[in-house]
């Protein structure tokens, strides 16, 4: 009757502003409001519990499964214990689920303020059930490794592991074969010119020019090497003389009894290919 007043009060009063009126208005926007708040949250918690249950089905579903698989048979085939792998890895993802999801109810229960003892103890309820289907797949676990039954699950972590630390291995095997790789060739200026490896630059009229290696050289005339065991390059030349960029320090033209070029020798092979990977030396046979 109350409110039937204030209507006709607010009615009577044309379009000027009733504060009483304004103020009901909102009391009942916010009311709708905290409802369908609280249905939203009780239609996500159902939501929640019925996916629970449909998991814990099928768990108990492939528990049967399992102990169809290996009851009365010592000597179980291949496949058979691969089904049996495959059911005991699907479990342990289906109750790793379920605790994902009782944990997140709990934490949306308590956020939400809303006291209801029923959904609390429902909770605890399924709480109580991943408990006990626990010790129930911790039970069948034991009966399949005195079946002598090898549940994959855990060797697929050490082999996961294995796999990583191969895969390590090998990425720093490539490594190191990259940084130890090296190219050279050795021949006349004329050979390697006609091969596309140098060319002459500078001078002055045609006179003083440097031989040196070309920008877009011939990568297949080289000679591809293992830094860390080749520590001589044959030559067998009259003479010969090192273009590429290296160190003189750290390397030495050995001559044979007739004074010849016999072969250049690394005494630094980190100094000798830190500024070039690839080395060209012109001979005169």
């Amino acid at each position: 009757m109350a409110l039937v007043a204030l209507l006709f009060v607010g009615c009577a009063g044309g379009d000027e502003p009733n504060p009483e009126m304004e103020k009901l208005k909102a009391e009942k926007e916010a009311i709708a409001k905290e409802a369908a708040t609280k249905d939203s949250t009780i239609n996500s918690f159902m939501e929640s519990l019925n996916e629970i249950e449909d998991n814990l089905r099928e768990v108990k579903q492939r528990q049967g499964n399992i102990s169809a698989s290996s009851k009365g048979d010592a000597e179980l085939q291949g496949n058979a214990k691969d089904r049996i792998n495959e059911d005991i890895n699907y479990i342990n993802e289906l109750m790793e689920e379920n605790k994902n999801k009782i944990g997140s109810l709990q934490s949306k229960l308590k956020k939400s303020n809303l006291k209801i003892a029923e959904f609390e103890k429902m909770i605890q309820r399924m709480t109580e059930q991943l408990a006990e289907k626990d010790k129930e797949i911790g039970t069948l676990k034991e009966q399949l490794a005195a079946m002598n039954i090898q549940i994959t699950e855990m060797s697929t972590s050490i082999d996961n592991l294995k796999s990583e630390s191969s895969s390590k291995t090998q990425v720093i095997e490539q490594q190191v074969q990259k940084m130890n790789t090296a190219f050279y060739c050795v021949g006349t200026y004329k050979e390697l010119r006609d091969n596309r490896v140098v060319n002459k630059e500078g001078g002055f009229l045609g006179l003083g020019k440097k031989k040196i290696l070309k920008s877009d050289f011939n990568q297949d005339y080289f000679t591809q090497i293992d830094v860390s065991k080749v520590m001589s390059i044959p030559i067998n030349a009259k003479n010969a003389k090192v273009i590429t960029t290296h160190p003189s320090s750290s390397y030495k033209i050995e001559m044979d009894s007739k004074k010849k070029a016999k072969s250049l020798t690394i005494t630094n092979p980190e100094q000798f290919w830190k500024s070039s990977k690839y080395l060209v030396v012109t001979v005169e046979k």
